[in-house]
């Protein structure tokens, strides 16, 4: 079972509440809970996003089993219910770009980190006014 962004935040938040020794029934926001132990924003969220933008673009640049299996499509039919979440489209969703543009820009090792850095930049930007 993977985990999605919302979870990876919730666990943060409770890993930071849990350090602090903060009970759940103080029912504290978790702006309050980050300027408490003199946090700006939460980290692990940007972490995993970073390095999965990276090991994408690694095996981008790389004829390799994983590169198959990452870019290959299944024939047949899906199962009933709701679409999964795919490797690539989380993939799009964080670079906010069409995975044919993150493939081309991905061959390319210095465009692509400017590429991460600049979407992780603006996210965390975007935390920080919200």
């Amino acid at each position: 079972m993977l985990l999605s962004y919302i979870d990876i935040e919730a666990l943060e938040m409770w890993l930071h509440r849990r350090t602090a020794r903060m009970s759940w029934k103080e029912k504290k926001k978790d702006k309050e809970v980050l300027e408490e132990i003199g946090l700006k924003h939460t980290e692990l969220l940007k972490t995993v996003k970073n390095r999965q933008l990276a090991y994408y673009g690694h095996k981008r640049r790389h004829q390799s089993l994983q590169k198959s299996i990452m870019e290959g499509k299944i024939n047949g039919k899906r199962q009933r219910g709701r679409k999964r979440k795919s490797y690539l489209g989380n993939i799009e969703e964080t670079t906010t770009r069409r995975i044919k543009e993150c493939c081309e820009v991905a061959l390319d090792r210095e465009e692509w980190r400017r590429t991460i850095a600049s979407n992780l930049w603006q996210e965390t930007e975007q935390r920080l006014i919200d």
